[in-house]
């Protein structure tokens, strides 16, 4: 007996190459009698970059749907080095899937790992299930682990959501990335979601850090279900020098970080880009070999590293003018 899995994910044409490795390698990891509808929200991708992408993913098992979306409704959602509004598309997947469920997978990602397993996950009444963000594990990291002090270094954010408290969320709550979920999507009509997500992103714009992520934390607060961290493997899980300091177990860490089931390549250079030094920088490129972009390499790129070390220099003074309004607001508490 055969599975339909749908799966959606989301480009333009920058990121074309990165989206050919994504589904061919999702693709090369389905079961034999695993059916897939697959839809392509396409951001801006060129007639030769699709008509390639095509050719790289000829498969029986596949049925392709390309949507090019309204985007008004996300026009002015806010945009940031090598993001662009293509990362907000996925919020306009309840009104073009005619689907209740959908695994939304970022471009950027690199399949290892049957994604029926995933689609058999028992969805309940989560409006979705996702993985908890390496980089900022939880909404208050202070609060939540131990250790805080050897920690801090360490995380990309120890606050994601650095006004979590007007907003009422719990600080021990794990925070998780949105490069991976698997949506209710009827729950999502039902409740609004993709609305409330760009309201929340309004009213809060000055607090925003990491677009459309931020919001839908805040909008699914406590009512979302955490996968197997395999399942979505983040750069940053390299970061840690031992499972101690990080937020996977002993036992967890090892097969995370040498047989994750997707790779999402969310580190500053990506393998696509001159100079990555990520571990599974040549898996990617075995993958590409499958595609129409087979014997592609990228040419070097020194401008590009300096654009990369600039946008992390923004990040990190971003980083600490939160930490120090959080440090400031902890003294007023403190004193009050």
């Amino acid at each position: 007996m055969s599975t339909r899995v749908v799966v959606a994910t989301a480009a333009d044409e920058n990121y074309a190459i990165p989206l050919a490795v994504t589904v061919r390698s999702l693709i090369d990891s389905l079961a034999p009698s695993t059916q897939l509808r697959l839809v392509i929200l396409d951001g801006g991708i060129s007639t030769t970059s699709r008509e390639r992408l095509k050719a790289s993913w000829d498969d029986p098992r596949l049925e392709i749907e390309w949507q090019r979306p309204d985007t008004r409704t996300i026009a002015g959602a806010p945009v940031s080095g090598h993001v662009s509004a293509a990362a907000y598309l996925r919020l306009l997947l309840p009104t073009i899937l005619d689907s209740d469920r959908v695994i939304y997978l970022d471009s950027d990602m690199l399949v290892r790992r049957d994604v029926t397993a995933l689609w058999d996950e028992p969805q309940g009444d989560s409006l979705i299930q996702a993985v908890q963000d390496l980089a900022a594990p939880w909404i208050d990291a202070e609060v939540a682990a131990d250790r805080y002090a050897e920690r801090l270094p360490l995380l990309a954010a120890a606050r994601p959501v650095a006004n979590y408290r007007e907003l009422g969320l719990r600080p021990e709550a794990p925070y998780f990335n949105s490069g991976l979920m698997v949506a209710n999507l009827a729950l999502w009509r039902e409740e609004r979601i993709a609305q409330r997500v760009l309201e929340c992103l309004q009213e809060n714009s000055e607090q925003v850090l990491w677009w459309d992520q931020y919001a839908l934390n805040v909008v699914l607060a406590d009512r979302w279900r955490q996968l197997d961290h395999r399942w979505n493997q983040g750069a940053h899980i390299y970061n840690y020098p031992s499972w101690r300091l990080s937020p996977v177990g002993k036992d967890a860490i090892g097969p995370l970080r040498r047989e994750p089931w997707i790779v999402h390549f969310c580190s500053p250079i990506k393998p696509w880009q001159d100079g990555c030094r990520h571990p599974f920088t040549s898996a990617f490129f075995e993958t590409l070999e499958r595609t129409e972009w087979r014997g592609w390499r990228p040419a070097p790129a020194p401008e590009l590293r300096l654009q990369i070390v600039k946008e992390q220099r923004r990040l990190l003074k971003q980083k600490l003018r939160w930490s120090l309004r959080n440090a400031v607001q902890g003294l007023w508490r403190k004193a009050g």
